[in-house]
Formats: C-alpha cells, structure tokens, sequence
C-alpha cells in the first residue's frame, strides 16, 4: 500500500460498511464530517508510514478493490482492517489480503484481530490458528442519574504518556505511540487516574470509548463512568469479551443497551485486562 492508494481505502472500507449495514451486521450510522475523513486519512497514512509492511492494497485493473492493514508492536501482531469491496466479494481476495498482512506478524508470539459480525471473516480468522472470544457492543444514552457525583482523576496530555505506558505493560499491550499520534486530534480526550490504590488511561471522543487501560477493574470502571460523565448524547463500546465484566456492570448501571456481535480473536495470549481494545491500535 503506498500513500497515494489512501483516498481509495477509504472508499473501499465506506463501500464494505454500507453492504454491512444493508446486512444487518453493523447499525447504520451518519456520514462522516470533513474532520472525521481527514482523521481517517492521517490514519491510513500513518499505516503506510509506520506499519508498511503490514498494509496492503488488492487491485483489478486500476481499482483499488481491497484493503488490509495491520500493526506490529514488539512481539505483537493486530490485523486493524480488512476489507473488500462488495462488488468483489466471494473471489479470494479477503484471503489474500489476510495472507499478505500476516506475513507481517512472522517471528511475532501474540496475535489479534477484532473482527466484524461478517459470518465469512470470523470463519477466516479462526481458520488461521485463532481462539474465538465472541464479543459485544454496547450503546446508547446513559442514565444520568445512575453517574457517581463524585469520581476521581483529571485530563490528561502528553505529559501523561509515561503513565500511558506503565499501565499497558501492566495490562499486556504498548499503546504509548499511537495515544500520542491520536492526540494530534483535538477531537479526542484523555482521562488519567494517577492517585490512590489503582492507576489507568482512556481515550474517548464525545460519542465512543476508542481505548482504554487500567491497572485494576475498579479503576477501569472509574474511567467509564468518567467518559459516561462527559458524554452529552449517545455513546458505544466495542470489543468487550466475557473478560471486561466490569465494564458490562457500568453498562448494566447506566441503563445502556447491550448487543452480541462480532468478536475478538487472539493467539499466544490472553485477554487482556481490565482493558478497552482500539479497533485499530488494540
């Protein structure tokens, strides 16, 4: 995949979500603004950029009909996307695609991908070797009532990337750099808790949880009513397994719907905890 092919992976990813809509296997959701696509295209290149040799591109003729991109952090490996575009689907390309970003994940002892509820991809993904951890979404309005008055921990910035980074090597992950690169959006927000018995992380937008660490499953829950706190409308959380109870019990509390869908693939590891998977960054 080279930077030019960025604008046309997206289109591919625009195309296979609406198709997924259609399905029923994703909830439709609004267009994306202008901020969103050029958040979206920093990312993709930032993909190419720092993750090139997991990031590819399926051609037919001079279309760009496909796309995966995966990262790899020490001995980590993550397939962030895979997509084919709808039109294509059902040729061999998805297999393809996954061969091609897996070959970056050679010499690596942990492997992830956090898959779609598409019936073919989840088939791919245990037929490479991987343990299936069915996962959910959860969504919607909290009620505001149920929000503890009083929570502990503050904003956070790039002063805190340290604790970003002591925290996830509790947990099992190193996602220092990419908090850092997601930063460079002022559309997002870290939170921090760095007093009392428990230290944690989460970056948030004002509609969704993108990640989150914590050293113990009370502060987790901490974060989340945190990011609950400061959410004016609807929110969702993906990629929560039977491992992340304490984030359904917030969910539960907070009067938020929960959907089965989808779900978490691993090998050579567990899954880490308490802990919110990035889509892209894990």
């Amino acid at each position: 995949m080279a930077i030019e092919d960025v604008d046309a992976a997206i289109a591919v990813v625009q195309a296979a979500n609406a198709a997924k809509v259609e399905a029923g296997l994703r909830p439709a959701r609004p267009q994306p603004s202008n901020d969103q696509l050029r958040a979206m295209r920093l990312g993709h290149r930032r993909f190419v950029e720092r993750d090139g040799p997991g990031a590819w591109v399926a051609v037919a003729g001079s279309h760009v009909v496909g796309v995966a991109e995966s990262i790899r952090r020490g001995r980590f490996w993550g397939l962030s996307m895979l997509f084919v575009h709808p039109d294509v689907q059902g040729r061999g390309i998805g297999r393809q695609l996954l061969g091609a970003a897996m070959g970056y994940a050679a010499g690596a002892s942990e492997r992830m991908i956090d898959s779609s509820p598409d019936p073919r991809a989840m088939r791919r993904y245990f037929l490479v070797g991987l343990a299936m951890h069915p996962a959910a979404q959860v969504w919607g309005a909290a009620d505001r009532r149920a929000i503890p008055r009083s929570l502990p921990g503050r904003a956070g910035g790039e002063d805190d990337l340290d604790l970003v980074a002591s925290v996830d090597a509790h947990v099992g992950r190193a996602r220092a750099e990419d908090v850092a690169f997601a930063l460079g959006d002022d559309r997002l927000r870290l939170d921090v808790v760095d007093h009392g018995p428990g230290r944690g992380w989460m970056l948030s937008a004002p509609d969704r949880v993108i990640m989150l660490g914590a050293t113990d499953e009370q502060t987790a829950a901490v974060l989340l009513w945190r990011h609950l706190g400061a959410c004016e409308g609807e929110t969702r959380i993906s990629g929560l397994t039977a491992a992340q109870q304490w984030a359904f019990a917030v969910a539960h509390r907070a009067r938020l719907s929960v959907r089965v869908g989808g779900a978490l693939f691993v090998d050579g590891m567990p899954i880490p905890g308490p802990w919110i998977p990035s889509g892209w960054f894990f």
